[in-house]
Formats: C-alpha cells, sequence, structure tokens
C-alpha cells in the first residue's frame, strides 16, 4: 500500500524558448500589471534589467537592483519601500536566486504578483519559499503568494554565465531533487520530477561547463531547475536545513549547497534503500553520493566549507540548530551526527 500524501500546487505559467525574453512585455500585459517593478542585482544584473525594463516600455515603472545574496533584512525592507513609492503593482526578478530572492520579500509584504526571468539554474522561481538574514541566522518560511506567477526562461540570457555559476546552481538544483527522493511531504509526482530533472542535469550540466555557449546543455538545464524548483515545493529536509543555517553565517548560497551534498547524501541512504535505488538509476551510479561527488570534484568550485569561509568553530552552533528541528526521515539527526557531516565537509 502507497503511503499517504497529498500534491497542492498552484498553477504557475511557463514560457520557454531561446529568445523569450523579448515577449517579457506580452507576459507583464498577460498578468495585467501596468506598474511593473524590475528586481535586479548590482553590475550585469542592473544591465540586464536595464534592458528588461525597455523591453517592457510604458508598463515599467523602474529598475531596483538592489538584490544580494541571502536577503539581508535592510535589503528586503528597501525593495518594500521602493515598490510601494513607485506605486508599482507587479514585479519582474531577472537574475538568480538573490534578484528572485529579494522579489519574494517584496511580495510577501505586498501581495504583488512576480514574474521571473532566471539567468541561472538554481530553481528558486518555482518554489514558494522565502529567505532572509540578520545577523549570523537566516530565516525561510513557505508562503504560496511569493510563487511567481509567471517565469520566462531563455537560454539566451544564460550563455554568458560563468562555468564556476553554472556548477553551483546547477547543484543547487540537483540538491533539491536528492532530497525531494527523502522528504515524508514527497509526492508519486514530485519524485517523478524530481527524477527527471536528475537525468537531465546528469549529463547536460557538465556539457555546460565543459562549453558555455553549448545552447542544448543550456536549454536542458534551465528545464531541469524548472522541475528541480517544482520539487523543492513538496519540502525541504537536512541537506536544506544545514545550508540555510550555513547561510546566515554569510556562507555563499549554491556553492554551500554544493559541497555538503554528497556528505548529507551519504548519510541518509545509508538507512533509505528505496531512494539509494531511485538516485541510482536517475544519476547512473551503483553509489549515488560518490557520484555527487565526482561531479562535485570535476567542476571549478569550492570543494570544502573551508573554502568558502566556514569558521570551524561555528560547527557545533549549525549542528544544534539542525538537531533542534527534529528531523526523522529517512533517519533522525542528532547533534553529533550533524557534526559529523559539517566536519567532513569542512
Amino acid at each position: 500500500m502507497p503511503g499517504a500524501f497529498t500534491h497542492d500546487v498552484p498553477s504557475q505559467r511557463v514560457v520557454f524558448a531561446l529568445g523569450a525574453v523579448a515577449r517579457i512585455g506580452d507576459e507583464v500585459a498577460h498578468l495585467k500589471i501596468e506598474r511593473a517593478l524590475v528586481i535586479a542585482t548590482p553590475g550585469s544584473g542592473a544591465r540586464l534589467g536595464a534592458r528588461i525594463v525597455e523591453l517592457i516600455g510604458k508598463r515599467a515603472v523602474g529598475l531596483h537592483a538592489e538584490a544580494v545574496m541571502h536577503v539581508p533584512r535592510a535589503v528586503a525592507e528597501g525593495g518594500v519601500a521602493a515598490a510601494l513609492q513607485a506605486n508599482a503593482d507587479g514585479l519582474v526578478a531577472v537574475g538568480g536566486g538573490s534578484a528572485i530572492g529579494l522579489a519574494k520579500a517584496i511580495a510577501r509584504d505586498t501581495g504583488l504578483p512576480i514574474i521571473a526571468v532566471p539567468t541561472t539554474y538554481s530553481g528558486s522561481e518555482g518554489t514558494p519559499i522565502w529567505g532572509q538574514s540578520e545577523g549570523d541566522r537566516k530565516q525561510t518560511g513557505r508562503d504560496w503568494k511569493v510563487l511567481p506567477r509567471t517565469i520566462v526562461y531563455d537560454p539566451d540570457l544564460t550563455m554568458k554565465l560563468p562555468a564556476a555559476v553554472s556548477a553551483a546552481s546547477g547543484m543547487n538544483a540537483i540538491a533539491h531533487c536528492v532530497e525531494g527522493i527523502w522528504v515524508p511531504e514527497r509526492t508519486p509526482v514530485s519524485m517523478a520530477l524530481a527524477m527527471e530533472a536528475l537525468r537531465r542535469f546528469g549529463p547536460h550540466l557538465p556539457r555546460v561547463i565543459a562549453d558555455g555557449s553549448d545552447a542544448e546543455a543550456r536549454g536542458e538545464c534551465l528545464i531541469a531547475a524548472w522541475l528541480a524548483g517544482t520539487v523543492l515545493t513538496t519540502g525541504t529536509g537536512l541537506h536544506h536545513k544545514l545550508a540555510h543555517a550555513l547561510g546566515g553565517l554569510g556562507l555563499p548560497h549554491a556553492e554551500t549547497h554544493a559541497i555538503i551534498l554528497p556528505h548529507v547524501t551519504r548519510f541518509n541512504l545509508a538507512t533509505a534503500p528505496e531512494a539509494n535505488e531511485r538516485l541510482g538509476d536517475a544519476l547512473k551510479a551503483k553509489d549515488p553520493a560518490d557520484a555527487l561527488l565526482a561531479m562535485v570534484r570535476s567542476f571549478p568550485i569550492p570543494q570544502r566549507l573551508r573554502d568558502v569561509g566556514l569558521d570551524e568553530a561555528k560547527i557545533p552552533d549549525v549542528a544544534r540548530q539542525a538537531a533542534a528541528l527534529g528531523i526523522k526521515e529517512p533517519r533522525p539527526v542528532t547533534i553529533e551526527d550533524a557534526t559529523e557531516i559539517l566536519r567532513r565537509a569542512y
């Protein structure tokens, strides 16, 4: 008898095509947004944001290019203030997890609809999960009103994405899929999506890293990222809890996910034979944890938590945060367990 489950995912419009960004004005109109505020990061993100403002035309009220990693509270408050000042009735988030995260923070407090135009593979655009940091703590929550109403995927926008960013954000999305196989909230649909995303990422993410101009591989990874983000709507477990706690210390989001993934996977699969079989099938590997570790090691990204700035003295505190959550599936997590995982990743 299959286990009980509840599958509840609100509708979301997804537009995927080479050159799809040219249709952003139509998508703004489709949601009947008359005053769109474009959200981006500074630098290159701002340049792309300015291009989006031009494409939207008279329905755009400006560009707010202040997004940064982990959405510090002051940045979130600044974004809300900017939206209110512009009298915006909708948001267009352009970029990776930082831009989409800031748009979510604004939407959480204002209820404004979001159109996401992702340029990385994090999958944040497919989830109702928001995050906000303050001091050395990162708070996360779930709210369906922050789920982007529309996603516009254009592989052209990823063609200049550096190999390191492609690799880290791709591993971040892979983590959504791996964890989706064992979280207690999993459903037949979420597991099927996780498997399909892994089957796409497995051969195509290495191709992207080897040749950033490989449009086919870029497109496959964007599709996989969408599927991975959808998987994350079902719930999170030890891996994401550790990554978020580490994020509160200022560690880079995607790289941290990538570094700890093989270690959490090895810990959990020790008592999860069904998940081990599923992941092995999707990754075409006898040992899924080894396969993930080999993937991380083959990419031009940091390999250890010490490489991304973790103070070893903070490990006990992060371990206590994880253990305090009372995670039971696929196996209970003690302070000692979490500490050992972190030390191996360190």
